[in-house]
C-alpha cells in the first residue's frame, strides 16, 4: 500500500489552463520536448572494480551478471535545454565529470550547468574517480575513453529522440531504506541495521509522456546504498533490477534511476530482523528491485499530478571547512608503524605517505573541500537538487525545507563528482564511518561543524538563478 503521496496542486492548475484553453490542446511548440536513450557501459573482463576497497585491489571483474548502462534524458523548453544522465556506477570523479561535460559541450553546445550527472553508487561496477586505492593508481584510460564515448552517444541519441511531452510528478514513500548507523552499548556507531533510525524514505517520480500517453521517460529516486552485492561480477544492483522491471512494464527502455541522499541507508532485504547485515544474493537483489518498481508503479497508477513546464539549470560551488590537520608527527607515526610487507595494499599508509610528501614539499594541505550544488528546475514547484558527495539523509530534509515544502523536491547525492561522505553538523560528534572516512577520499582531517551555512547560501544562489 502507498503510505503517502505529495502532489503539485498549483502546478496542476497551471497546466490545465495551458492544455484546455478554449477546448484545444496547446501547440507542440509550447510543450516541453523530451527524449530518452541508454547506452551499454559494461566494461571488459579484467577491468578494475570500485565499491569495496580490499576487493578492488585483488583483481578485476571476472563476469557479468547483468549489463550496466548510462541513461540520458534530454529536455528542451522555450529555448532552454538540460541533460540529465544516470550511470550504473559507484562514482564519477570530479575530473571525470568535467571531462565528460566538456565532450558533450563540444558537440551539443551545452554549458556545464545544463549537464547533470548522477551515479547510482552501485558497488559492483567499474572504477572511476579517486576513492580509496584509486587515488594512488593510474586511471583506467581505456575504460574512461569507452565511458566518454558512451556518454556522448547517449546524450546525442536522447536529443535525437526528443518530442513534445506532458509531465506528471508526485512523491510516495519507499520501504527499502534502513538506517545503517546503529549506536552500540558502549556509544560507538557501527554499520548495522537500525530500523528505528531515520532515513530519507521519500520516493519522487516524474513521468514524461507523449500527448497520446506513450511513455518517453520515467525519472525516480531512492535514497539507499546499492551495496548488498559483492564479488567480481558486474551488475547494476537493485537500481538496475528496478529499471528492468519498469522497462518491461512499459514495453521499452525508458526508466532512469537517480541516487538520492542514501549515504547512511542500506536495503531492507539484507537487514530484516537481524543484528548485522546478511550477505546479499542475486535473489535478494531482485527482490529489492521489485519493491522499488512496485512502489513506482503504484505512484504512477494512483495519480501523479500534471506539472506546467519551466526549465532552468544552475550550479554553485561550496567550500566545506575541515578541522585543522594533525601535525607532521601524526602521519610519520602511521608510515613508521605500517609493516613493510603490508604497505603495498595499505591505503591508510598510502594516504599518510602522500600527505607527508605534500608537507615536505611545502604544498599546502587542504583546509576545506570543494563541492558543487547543482539544480535543475523542471516545472512549477518541481526541482532536482544534487550535492557532489555521499550525502546522508539529513540533507534531503534540509533541501526540502529550504523550499518550504512546496511541490516536489528531488534531493540527490552522488552528483557531478565523488566529493566525500557528507554528514550534518549534528552527526559529527556521533562519529562512525561516515564521519571518520575522510582519509579514504584523500583529505587530511574530518569535516568541521557548520556546513549548513554554505549549503543554505548555495541553495539561495540557485533559487536566484531560477531553481525555484
Amino acid at each position: 500500500m502507498m503510505k503517502r503521496r505529495t502532489f503539485l496542486g498549483t502546478a496542476a492548475a497551471s497546466l490545465v489552463a495551458v492544455e484546455t484553453a478554449q477546448g484545444q490542446p496547446a501547440e507542440d511548440s509550447e510543450r516541453m520536448r523530451a527524449g530518452f536513450a541508454r547506452v551499454d557501459i559494461t566494461p571488459p573482463l579484467g577491468t578494475t572494480m570500485m565499491g569495496f576497497g580490499g576487493r578492488d585491489m585483488e583483481h578485476g571483474c571476472t563476469g557479468v551478471h547483468d549489463p550496466i548502462y548510462t541513461r540520458a534524458a534530454y529536455l528542451e523548453h522555450r529555448g532552454e535545454a538540460a541533460l540529465i544522465m544516470g550511470y550504473d556506477m559507484c562514482f564519477l570523479g570530479r575530473e571525470d565529470a568535467d571531462r565528460f561535460k566538456g565532450a558533450i559541450g563540444r558537440v551539443m553546445e551545452l554549458a556545464p550547468r545544463q549537464i547533470f550527472f548522477n551515479t547510482s553508487h552501485n558497488h559492483v561496477g567499474p572504477k572511476a574517480g579517486t576513492w580509496y586505492s584509486a587515488g594512488y593508481e593510474a586511471p583506467d584510460r581505456d575504460y574512461l575513453n569507452q565511458l566518454e564515448q558512451a556518454t556522448v552517444n547517449a546524450a546525442l541519441a536522447a536529443r535525437e529522440q526528443a518530442r513534445p511531452v506532458l509531465m506528471r510528478a508526485g512523491v510516495t514513500v519507499s520501504q527499502l531504506p534502513v538506517n545503517r548507523r546503529r549506536r552500540m552499548a558502549g556509544g560507538a556507531i557501527e554499520n548495522r541495521p537500525n530500523p528505528t533510525g531515520r532515513t530519507y524514505n521519500k520516493l519522487p517520480v516524474v513521468l514524461f509522456e507523449e500527448p497520446s500517453g506513450e511513455v518517453v521517460c520515467l525519472l525516480f529516486s531512492v535514497s539507499c546504498h546499492p551495496s548488498m552485492m559483492s564479488g567480481w561480477d558486474i551488475s547494476a544492483e537493485y537500481p538496475g533490477a528496478a529499471m528492468d522491471k519498469l522497462d518491461a512494464h512499459f514495453g521499452k527502455p525508458c526508466s532512469l534511476f537517480l541516487q538520492g541522499v542514501g549515504g547512511d541507508a542500506k536495503p531492507l532485504v539484507i537487514g530484516r530482523g537481524t543484528d548485522a547485515w546478511i550477505p546479499g544474493t542475486w535473489d535478494l537483489m531482485d527482490e529489492a528491485g521489485a519493491i522499488v518498481a512496485g512502489e513506482v508503479l503504484e505512484a504512477v497508477g494512483n495519480g501523479l499530478e500534471p506539472v506546467a513546464p519551466g526549465l532552468a539549470s544552475a550550479s554553485a560551488e561550496m567550500r566545506w571547512a575541515l578541522e585543522p590537520a594533525p601535525g607532521k608527527e601524526f602521519f610519520e607515526d602511521i608510515v613508521a608503524n605500517t609493516p613493510e610487507e603490508t604497505r603495498a595494499r595499505d591505503v591508510k599508509f598510502m594516504w599518510a605517505r602522500k600527505t607527508l610528501e605534500d608537507i615536505e614539499k611545502g604544498r599546502p594541505l587542504p583546509v576545506d573541500v570543494p563541492l558543487s550544488l547543482h539544480g535543475i528546475r523542471l516545472g512549477d514547484h518541481l526541482r532536482i537538487v544534487g550535492i557532489e558527495g555521499e550525502a546522508l539523509h539529513g540533507w534531503g530534509y534540509f533541501i526540502e525545507e529550504f523550499y518550504g515544502g512546496k511541490g516536489v523536491t528531488i534531493p540527490l547525492g552522488y552528483t557531478d563528482g565523488q566529493g566525500m561522505y557528507l554528514p550534518t553538523t549534528e552527526q559529527l560528534p556521533e562519529g562512525g564511518y561516515e564521519v571518520v572516512s575522510f582519509w579514504e577520499y584523500g583529505y587530511p582531517s574530518q569535516l568541521a561543524p557548520g556546513m549548513e551555512t554554505p549549503v543554505r547560501e548555495a541553495l539561495a544562489a540557485l533559487q536566484n538563478r531560477g531553481i525555484a
